[in-house]
């Protein structure tokens, strides 16, 4: 399944759309639709009407559960939780999709893993609440309900999937249909930069004027992880394709790499074997990221 996404907010996305519509290829079905709100998502119903409970027997200060509810319950979560559905149907339908997205470029391709994330958090919170929360002989603060945390799981799961599509070339295109002027110049970056972050480029980019694309990129390189074992080290290569050296932020955060760009971050989890190794060196070259890593002698058992 191959799903095409137009985004930007310009006004002539619905010309894009038409355009690239016509222009798949498939021996599947073709599918055009839009990944706007359409009815109550359980997940969101269930979040909506249990958080103020939930945030209110764990009395936290108001800036707290402003941000909290901010992190849960972005703006854009109705229509991305309709999208992610609509990417699973797609392929247990083994159907091509071209969905026309009123996102701005930047929240589709930063909420989704922000969201999961904060969903995720969440969970063990609820899980475990007598433990951590409302532990016996501290008062009583009642238990969220039980589709609380199916909900929470729920959505930290779709939101995880859906990131994973958006990064992944070879599930998503990624259609750029920006305005004109300033605020097209600032989506286009705002792209380019979070897909970099990604491993991937944008699929193509859709003047305002004119009926063809502005240009289609070479095939980026692998956005997952490549792990080479070498004499006593392991290298780990990530595409970071226009990324250059002096503009890239990198740190460790536990099993974590966090990689900053032009004030934009991503979070990219380190392959299972590197994460009791520290980092030696790391460079950029050719818009990929080389780390240069060694077993930590404190936490490898010795042989």
């Amino acid at each position: 399944m191959r799903a095409h996404l137009v985004t930007g907010g310009g006004e002539h996305a619905a010309a894009v759309t038409d355009r690239v519509l016509a222009g798949v290829a498939s021996l599947r079905p073709v599918v055009r639709t839009a990944a706007g709100p359409h009815g109550r998502d359980p997940v969101l119903e269930v979040i909506e009407t249990h958080l103020d409970r939930v945030l209110t027997a764990l009395d936290l200060p108001s800036p707290v559960v402003a941000d909290l509810i901010g992190r849960l319950l972005p703006p854009e979560l109705p229509a991305l939780l309709r999208l992610a559905r609509q990417l699973e149907q797609g392929a247990a339908d083994d159907h091509e999709l071209v969905i026309e997205l009123d996102l701005e470029v930047a929240r589709l391709l930063d909420v989704p893993q922000r969201a999961a994330r904060a969903f995720a958090a969440f969970v063990p919170v609820v899980a475990r609440w007598e433990a951590l929360v409302a532990p016996e002989g501290v008062g009583v603060l009642p238990p969220p309900d039980p589709p609380v945390l199916h909900a929470l799981r729920e959505g930290s799961q779709l939101l995880e999937r859906l990131d994973r599509a958006l990064a992944d070339p070879d599930a998503v295109a990624v259609h750029l249909a920006p305005p004109a002027g300033p605020v097209g110049a600032a989506r286009r970056a705002d792209a380019e930069v979070l897909l970099a972050l990604m491993g991937r480029t944008l699929t193509a980019v859709h003047p305002v004027d004119g009926p063809g694309v502005e240009y289609l990129p070479a095939a980026p390189e692998p956005a997952r992880p490549q792990v080479e074992r070498g004499d006593g080290e392991w290298l780990l290569r990530l595409g970071l394709p226009g990324v250059r050296a002096v503009d890239l932020e990198l740190v460790r955060h536990e099993d974590e790499l966090v990689l900053g760009c032009a004030g934009r971050t991503r979070r990219v989890l380190l392959p299972s074997v590197l994460r009791r190794c520290d980092i030696e060196r790391a460079g950029v070259a050719g818009g990929v990221l080389t780390l240069t890593m060694t077993p930590d002698e404190r936490v490898w058992p010795r042989g």
